[in-house]
C-alpha cells in the first residue's frame, strides 16, 4: 500500500517466484551390520568392512562429490529374561555419500548393495548451493514486485520512481529431498536400478520499496 514519507509517496510491495529444474546431487546413507561374541570381534569387523567401502568408493571416485563417516555403533546385546547377561554385540557403521553424476547412481547403489550385511538408504536429491535456479528465482521475485509496485501506482495516478530499500526474505531452496521410488531393471546381461529423481522446487521473496513519482 502507499505510504507517505516527506514530501515523496511510497509503495511497499513483496515479490515471490517459484521455480522447478532437476536435481544436482544424491544423497546415500550405507550402513554396515555386524555381530559377533566379542566386542572385539564385532569392531573388526566393521573395521574389515570401512576397508572394503573405502575401497569400493575409490572406484567411484569420478562421480562422488564427497563421502564421509556419519556414524560408528557397537552395543551389548542382553539377554531377555537375565537382563544383567551380555549375550553378544551387535554394532553399524554409516558412511554418507554424495552423488554428483546420477548416471553413476545405479551402478554404485548395486555395488554396494554386493558389500556384506550392508544396508543402503536414499536416495536423498537436493541442489548445490551455486545451483543457477537460486539466482533466477531471486530475480524473478524481483520482477514480481516490480508489477506489483506498477499496479500500485497505476491505481493511484502516479509512476514508480527510484528505488528506495530492498529486503531479502530468504525463500532460498524448498528443494524435495525426500527419496522417490525407484525399480529395478533387468536387461539380458544386466540389472540396473531405474531412479526417477524428484524436481526441486525453490522459492524467493523480497519486499522493495519505491517512491511514487506524478505522472
Amino acid at each position: 500500500m502507499p505510504e507517505p514519507t516527506g514530501s515523496a509517496p511510497l509503495v511497499t510491495v513483496r515479490g515471490e517466484a517459484q521455480l522447478e529444474g532437476p536435481p544436482d546431487l544424491a544423497t546415500l546413507t550405507l550402513t554396515l551390520h555386524a555381530s559377533g561374541d566379542s566386542a572385539e570381534r564385532t569392531r573388526s569387523q566393521l573395521a574389515e568392512g570401512s576397508t572394503t567401502v573405502s575401497q569400493l568408493l575409490r572406484q567411484f571416485e569420478a562421480a562422488i562429490e564427497r563421502s564421509s563417516t556419519s556414524a560408528v555403533h557397537v552395543s551389548p546385546v542382553f539377554n531377555r529374561r537375565t537382563p544383567a547377561k551380555i549375550t553378544g554385540y551387535q554394532g553399524t557403521f554409516s558412511t554418507q555419500i554424495v552423488v554428483a553424476d546420477l548416471e553413476s547412481l545405479s551402478p554404485l547403489v548395486l555395488a554396494l548393495t554386493e558389500l556384506h550385511n550392508s544396508q543402503i538408504d536414499g536416495p536423498w536429491w537436493s541442489l548445490r548451493p551455486d545451483n543457477p535456479m537460486l539466482r533466477e528465482v531471486r530475480l524473478a521475485a524481483i520482477a514480481d514486485a516490480r508489477r506489483r509496485a506498477e499496479d500500485y501506482a497505476a491505481a493511484f495516478g502516479t509512476t514508480v520512481g527510484d528505488l528506495v530499500e530492498v529486503s531479502d526474505l530468504d525463500g532460498g531452496s524448498a528443494g524435495v529431498r525426500e527419496m522417490r521410488g525407484f525399480a529395478m531393471a533387468r536387461g539380458a546381461d544386466d540389472v540396473a536400478f531405474d531412479f526417477q529423481p524428484a524436481l526441486q522446487t525453490v522459492s524467493g521473496g523480497v519486499t522493495v520499496r519505491f517512491c511514487l513519482s506524478p505522472t
